[in-house]
């Protein structure tokens, strides 16, 4: 079971990373991440619980649900077939997910509301997905949020079959995400705490990268909680180890910047670099505009280290072998 990250979860090159990268404290002076002792490592985890409450490679089955999101979970030995009454893959959500992988959303939103009509989570799961990204329909932040609701209502934390348990746990993060801005239009107010409490169940149970990198991003910017900039670096890295696309492209921006580590623009093209690998363009086509903006900034010199560096991180942490651990 994933626990809070910590120093000694990496391989050395990692711990490197890690460790060499000086954070800025409330005076603004440097200073280097120190390895925990043995004490600090078996509090780490109670000190961030208290801290907060102070303060997907794509799927291997390409025709199944999680090939809309990130895997996070170790792959099962053999995937049993779902206990319940309703088939998991219905004609309707076939034909569905058949004219959604076409691009003909309509016809997609027809067959995903028949089958969401009969009970069908998977249903419920893409028609959340496709009002919050504006498939098909008018985006609707509170139509999203209630189809995720009806996932997420049903989460078991015993449920045996793999496939409903991702879509279960990936529904509760999109609820936190929800969480942690509001939804003006639905009544539901911003509330940082609360989506910060729920990340962390999903990051330090499941793994989860979304839910890691909006940790990371939250720490860092003392949003939810107290800030801890190194705290935050390693909830990054965590989710930058499952090529979390987003996780990549923010660690490119903190190196880009220099504010809360030390300016290098080779570290930060090679992040972005990593970025544009692992995204998928209808979901962050900024991040390969902002990665070609880099590499135009850098000399040659930068750009080929670089692709060394980026080259050695996707040896050790390829996209096809992303997933929790």
């Amino acid at each position: 079971m994933p626990a809070v990250p910590d120093e000694t979860m990496y391989p050395e090159e990692v711990r490197n990373e890690i460790l060499s990268t000086p954070v800025r404290d409330g005076k603004q002076c440097w200073r280097r991440i120190r390895k925990p002792g043995l004490a600090a490592f078996l509090l780490l985890p109670v000190l961030c619980v208290a801290m907060l409450f102070s303060g997907e490679a794509r799927a291997a089955d390409e025709n199944g649900p999680l090939a809309e999101f990130y895997s996070y979970l170790p792959a099962a030995p053999e995937l049993r077939l779902p206990e319940i009454t309703i088939p998991f893959w219905t004609d309707d959500l076939k034909k569905a997910k058949k004219a959604y992988k076409a691009g003909n959303y309509g016809r997609a939103l027809k067959f995903f509301r028949n089958a969401s009509d009969e009970g069908n989570i998977v249903a419920d799961w893409y028609l959340g997905h496709m009002y919050r990204m504006g498939r098909g329909v008018r985006r609707d932040d509170a139509m999203a949020f209630s189809y995720y609701g009806r996932v997420a209502d049903l989460y078991d934390p015993d449920e045996r079959d793999q496939n409903r348990l991702r879509i279960a746990v990936d529904a509760m993060v999109r609820i936190a995400d929800y969480q942690r801005i509001g939804i003006a239009g639905a009544g539901i107010k911003a509330s940082p705490k609360q989506a910060a409490r729920n990340y962390l169940k999903i990051a330090t149970t499941y793994g989860h990268p979304a839910a890691q990198y909006s940790l990371g991003v939250m720490s860092i910017q003392g949003e939810g909680m107290k800030a801890n900039p190194q705290q935050g670096l390693k909830w990054l890295i965590a989710a930058a180890r499952k090529r979390y696309a987003p996780a990549e492209a923010y660690l490119g921006e903190l190196y880009w910047d220099g504010k809360i580590v030390r300016r290098d623009r080779t570290r930060a093209l090679m992040w972005y670099m990593l970025a544009r690998h692992s995204a998928r363009p209808e979901e962050n086509p900024e991040i390969y505009d902002r990665a070609l903006q880099f590499e135009a900034n850098v000399s040659d010199d930068e750009r080929i280290e670089a692709e060394a560096r980026a080259s050695v991180w996707n040896s050790q942490y390829p996209v096809d072998g992303r997933r929790g651990d």
